[in-house]
C-alpha cells in the first residue's frame, strides 16, 4: 500500500502494545499541564513552565544508573543504545506502553549509501538551508553538526541493519522528492537526502502488520540497545529533575506503574527526550498559534508530547529557545492520504473563498499551508482540469505509474463522498465550491495565460509545476492540513548541552530530538526531507556516545 493509501498517521502509530492512542497515568501523578494551565494563570498569572511545583519528596525508592533517557521514540532509543554500546549503565523512562515510533524517512548527509549512490552534498550546503530557513534565529553549528556528522551515524546504522537483515533504501514517503527537485530554483530546492530502513521488500510507506516503516529502525535500535544492557521502563513519567542548574543534574524523579514516586540518579547524565509540545495547549497557545488553525493533530498519540521536557528544565533554571516554535504541518488529512492528486502531491492552482489565487502551490511544506491558513475563512481549494494525467506525468515524472495505481477508483468513491467536487463548466464549479464565478474565471484566466508564457510572475511556480485550468471537466478538492509535531525545546548548544539564559551549559542535562532547541525556527523546511528523524538519530547516537564517555560531541570521536 502507498503513502496515499494508507495512513500512516493514525493517531498513534507506536511499536508493540504502545499502539493504544492513550495511557492512563497513576492517580496520583500531577495534572496534564493542559489541564492545569487556566488555573495556573488565574492564580499566578503565570505558565506552567514559569512556576516550579513544590519538591516531590516522598520517594520510595532509589535506582543508581550512569546515563537516565526520558523518553523511548527514536530519539531516546538511540540514545540508550549508544550508552549501552560504550558501557554506560542505562535506563530510559517512557509514558507509554512500548517505544514510540512514527514516519517513514530518516535524512542524514554523507554516508557510504549516498556517495555510492551518486549523492554528496556539502554539509555546508545543507546547514546553510536550513539555518536561511529559519531566517537564521536558529544555532547554525548546532545544525552542523547534523549535516557534518550524520554521515558517520548512518554508516553504523546501516552495519547494524545489515547483521539484522534490515537494508537502506531511497525515501518512501510523499515529502521526498527526486528528479530535478535538485536543480529548481534555490527557495523549492528539495535534496535527496532522505533514505527509509526495510526488512523485506517494502516499496510504500507502510509495513505488512500496518505499522510505519520506521518502525522496523525503531526495533531495530531497541533490540541492539537491550541486547548491550539498557533498560526501558514503561507507563512511567517523568517529573521533576533531581538537581538545578548552578549544580548540575544528577537524576530525575518519575511516577511507576504502581503511583509510587521513583528516584532514578544518573551518574554522568540525563538525557531529555521527551517530544515536541504539540499536545499542550498552553504551550501551543503561545509559542505556536498558526497551528489551532489546521485541521488535525494527527502524529503523536493523544495525551502524549506535552512538553514535559520543557517544564521539568525550566522549573531546574534551563532556558526555552531562543527560536521561535517550528511547526510541522503537512498538506493532507488523515482522509486524503489515498488521494494522488491532491496539494500533498501535485501543484494545482488553489484559490481562496473568494476565488483568487493566494500563494504559490509548490506541494513544498510549509509554503503552501501557511498561506491556507491564513487565506478568508480558513479554507482554500485546489483546482485541475481532465488533463490531470498530462500534468502528473509533467510534475512527477519518477513515480506517475506509482501515483497512477488505483487512481480511478479513488476518484470514484471521492465524488461519491463530496471530496472530489467535478463540473462540466467554471460557472458550475464555482457554484458548487460557493466562491464568486466571475473572480473565479478571472483567475484561472490569468494562471493559465501566465502557463502558456512558462512564467508565473505573481508567485513564482516553475514551469514544470504550472498546470493550466482549460479541458472539461473541471476538479477540485480542498486543500487541506494537519499539524504533526511542533518542534521546539529547550536552549542547547552545538554539543546539545542544555543552557541558561546566560548561555551557560548545565552540568549532566542534554536535550535531543524534538524537545532539542534552537534546530528548527519559525518553519519546518524540506529542503532536506526526513531531518527531524535525521537529528533524532544523529543527535542519539553522538550524545548517547558523548555522555557514555564522559565527553561532549566536539571531543567524540563516534565508533
Amino acid at each position: 500500500m502507498n503513502i496515499d493509501r494508507r495512513s500512516f498517521l493514525k493517531g498513534a502509530l507506536v511499536s508493540g502494545a504502545a499502539a493504544a492512542a492513550t495511557v492512563a497515568m497513576p492517580g496520583c501523578s500531577p495534572a496534564a499541564p493542559s489541564e492545569k494551565a487556566a488555573g495556573d494563570l488565574a492564580a499566578t498569572g503565570a505558565h506552567s513552565w514559569e512556576v516550579a511545583p513544590a519538591p516531590i519528596e516522598d520517594i520510595a525508592s532509589t535506582q543508581d544508573y550512569d546515563v537516565v533517557v526520558v523518553g523511548a521514540g527514536l530519539a531516546g532509543v538511540n540514545a540508550a543504545e549508544a550508552a549501552a554500546r560504550n558501557g554506560a549503565k542505562t535506563v530510559v523512562i517512557e509514558r507509554n506502553t512500548g517505544i514510540s515510533i512514527r514516519g517513514v524517512d530518516v535524512g542524514h548527509i554523507g554516508s557510504r549509501y549516498h556517495k555510492a549512490n551518486g549523492f554528496d552534498l556539502d554539509p555546508r550546503v545543507a546547514a546553510r538551508y536550513l539555518h536561511h530557513a529559519s531566517h537564521q534565529t536558529t544555532n547554525y553549528d548546532l545544525i552542523y553538526v547534523w549535516a557534518s556528522r550524520s554521515g558517520e551515524v548512518f554508516d553504523y546504522i546501516e552495519d547494524l541493519g545489515a547483521a539484522s537483515g534490515v537494508s537502506m533504501v531511497p525515501a518512501l514517503s510523499g515529502t521526498a522528492k527526486y528528479g530535478n527537485w535538485s536543480k529548481l530554483p534555490e527557495q523549492w530546492r528539495v535534496y535527496p537526502d532522505a533514505v527509509s530502513f526495510v526488512r523485506g521488500g517494502e516499496t510504500y510507506d507502510m509495513r505488512d502488520d500496518g505499522q510505519p516503516v520506521n518502525v522496523t529502525l525503531g526495533e531495530l535500535v531497541y533490540d541492539s540497545a537491550v541486547k548491550n544492557g539498557a533498560e526501558f521502563v514503561f507507563e512511567t513519567r517523568a517529573e521533576q529533575l533531581v538537581g538545578n542548574a548552578a549544580d548540575g543534574i544528577t537524576g530525575v524523579i518519575v511516577t511507576a506503574a504502581d503511583g509510587s514516586h521513583v528516584q532514578y540518579n544518573a551518574k554522568k547524565g540525563v538525557i531529555l527526550a521527551t517530544g515536541d509540545i504539540g499536545g499542550n495547549q498552553e504551550m501551543v497557545d503561545v509559542f505556536c498559534p498558526i497551528s489551532n488553525r489546521s485541521d488535525a493533530n494527527v502524529y503523536a498519540p493523544a495525551g502524549f508530547n506535552n512538553g514535559d521536557g520543557i517544564l521539568m528544565g525550566s522549573w531546574a533554571g534551563a532556558a526555552i529557545s531562543k527560536s521561535p516554535a517550528a511547526p510541522m504541518i503537512h498538506q493532507f488529512t488523515l482522509d486524503t492520504l489515498e488521494f494522488n492528486l491532491t496539494s500533498f502531491i501535485m501543484c494545482w492552482l488553489a484559490v481562496n473563498a473568494n476565488g483568487e489565487r493566494y500563494g504559490a502551490e509548490m506541494p513544498f511544506e510549509p509554503m503552501l499551508t501557511n498561506a491556507r491558513m491564513n487565506t478568508p475563512g480558513n479554507i482554500a481549494w485546489s483546482i485541475f482540469d481532465g488533463d490531470y494525467e498530462k500534468y502528473l506525468m509533467q510534475q512527477q515524472p519518477e513515480r506517475f505509474d506509482r501515483f497512477m495505481d488505483g487512481l480511478d477508483a479513488v476518484m470514484e468513491k471521492w465524488l461519491d463522498n463530496g471530496m472530489l467536487v467535478k463540473a462540466d463548466t467554471l460557472e458550475d464549479l464555482a457554484a458548487q465550491l460557493d466562491v464568486p464565478a466571475d473572480a473565479l474565471k478571472a483567475t484561472v484566466e490569468r494562471y493559465n495565460s501566465m502557463a502558456e508564457t512558462g512564467e508565473d510572475v505573481d508567485f513564482g511556480v516553475p514551469e514544470q509545476f504550472l498546470a493550466p485550468v482549460k479541458t472539461a471537466p473541471f476538479y477540485a478538492t480542498k486543500n487541506v492540513c494537519s499539524t504533526l509535531t511542533i518542534p521546539f525545546g529547550l536552549h542547547v548548544n552545538a554539543d546539545s548541552q542544555v543552557l541558561t539564559a546566560e548561555d551557560e551549559p548545565i552540568q549532566g542535562l542534554f536535550a535531543i530530538g524534538n524537545v532539542q532547541g534552537d534546530f528548527f525556527g519559525n518553519d519546518y523546511p524540506v529542503h532536506c526531507p526526513g531531518v527531524s528523524h535525521g537529528r533524532c538519530v544523529t543527535f542519539g547516537q553522538l550524545v548517547g556516545s558523548a555522555v557514555a564517555q564522559d565527553k561532549v560531541i566536539s571531543e567524540l570521536s563516534f565508533a
